[in-house]
């Protein structure tokens, strides 16, 4: 499936939850979801081959793993929050969207707080020297 498929997917989804939302808005939201589901299955998918290139970098680069980890896992945690997002702003719950995002901003911040210690570290022993 390339991004031409994908894009294709996603309008005809749009196109039909727009027929189907005056007669069934559930039918119409579930379409949508699923719409959602299938691309992030597929997006899923093309994780290996990024992840092969991610280690050849980690390997030719000698940077420290555990940071390419924690951007990875950041990554994870917007793309997760940017669709549960928009599910439910297309459900009509902006005030539950807004909960998420906050979530979501919230567990960046704690998964970044490793890479934000060592950063510290590093300014104090230049301070230091």
């Amino acid at each position: 499936m390339s991004i031409i498929s994908i894009c294709v997917l996603a309008v005809t989804a749009v196109i039909l939850t727009t027929a189907i939302k005056p007669k069934n808005g559930e039918i119409a939201l579930m379409l949508g979801v699923a719409c959602s589901v299938i691309i992030l299955i597929y997006v899923l998918t093309q994780v290996g081959a990024v992840t092969t290139v991610i280690n050849q970098i980690i390997a030719a680069s000698g940077v420290n793993s555990g940071y390419v980890i924690i951007l990875l896992k950041v990554i994870g945690i917007c793309l997760v929050t940017e669709l549960a997002v928009n599910t439910c702003k297309d459900a009509g719950s902006q005030s539950l969207a807004g909960n998420v995002s906050l979530a979501g901003k919230i567990m960046i911040t704690v998964t970044s707080l490793p890479l934000y210690s060592d950063i510290l570290n590093t300014v104090l022993s230049l301070v230091k020297a």
